[in-house]
């Protein structure tokens, strides 16, 4: 299993990095993880639109959802495809009319897609939002989506090789900062988002194998996040830039000492 990371920036685009999108290619199967802002152009430098055979989106929000369009518009009119592009979605997102992508509800829970195993569950944020675990190979994948800290996406990450997690509050490193409430549910107030001092205490608590950092806003110091994520994560920590891929597989190390479940 091969994970590009396609797009990263959160809320908005940067100037050199599209919203969320990550490629996840196994056994001639390729899984988009959101489709956000500008990442459809991306995708281009790794396959052509008729090569996309699922799309899970984690919500409706546009840095998560709106190149969908571009992806429409592309099979439908430059390369299309014998069979719809699978779209695992929560109810509501759309594309415009298209008959190229094939729209399904997300529900919590398991399912199949080619050779990918996925499990889905709902998170803490401001709409209805899922966060992913794929498995294939030998390899794991926990993707948060947007998201607070809640007990559910600790759950889904635990012994994970790869933990891809979002931090659009920025370092979280102030002094005295108390720690995310991990025991809370997806029904939980805000914050709706995870700082990423927090990403590090999923990470550790969850046994992860890798922690790739994203959906930072473009205007935080992604040096300081790192080093917050990091001073909690006694495993490798990495910022999910375009371009980055990863062969995500079985941790090799225990939770880290610190963690607090």
């Amino acid at each position: 299993m091969i994970v590009t990371v396609l797009g990263s920036s959160g809320s908005v685009p940067g100037p050199d990095n599209p919203c969320s999108g990550y490629l996840v290619e196994h056994g001639g199967h390729r899984l988009l993880l959101d489709l956000g802002t500008g990442a459809f152009g991306t995708l281009l430098t790794y396959a052509r639109p008729d090569q996309v055979d699922t799309v899970v989106v984690s919500h409706r929000h546009g840095d998560h959802s709106a190149d969908l369009a571009a992806l429409a518009y592309a099979q439908e009119k430059l390369a299309p495809r014998a069979a719809p592009t699978r779209v695992i979605a929560p109810a509501g997102t759309r594309a415009g009319r298209t008959s190229s992508l094939a729209f399904e509800d997300s529900r919590p829970g398991e399912l199949e897609c080619g050779p990918f195993r996925l499990r889905l569950v709902l998170v803490r944020h401001s709409v209805e939002t899922y966060a992913v675990r794929v498995e294939a190979g030998g390899g794991s994948l926990t993707y948060t989506g947007d998201s607070g800290p809640c007990r559910a996406l600790l759950d889904l990450a635990r012994g994970g090789g790869l933990l891809l997690a979002e931090a659009a509050l920025g370092p979280g490193d102030a002094p005295g900062a108390a720690p995310g409430d991990w025991d809370g549910d997806a029904t939980g107030p805000p914050p709706h988002h995870l700082t990423a001092r927090q990403t590090g205490e999923l990470a550790a608590a969850a046994g992860t194998g890798v922690l790739a950092v994203t959906h930072l806003r473009p205007w935080e110091d992604a040096g300081r996040s790192l080093a917050a994520a990091a001073a909690w994560f006694g495993g490798p920590v990495l910022l999910a830039r375009p371009g980055l891929r990863l062969a995500p597989g079985r941790p090799a190390r225990a939770p880290n000492p610190k963690e607090k479940t």
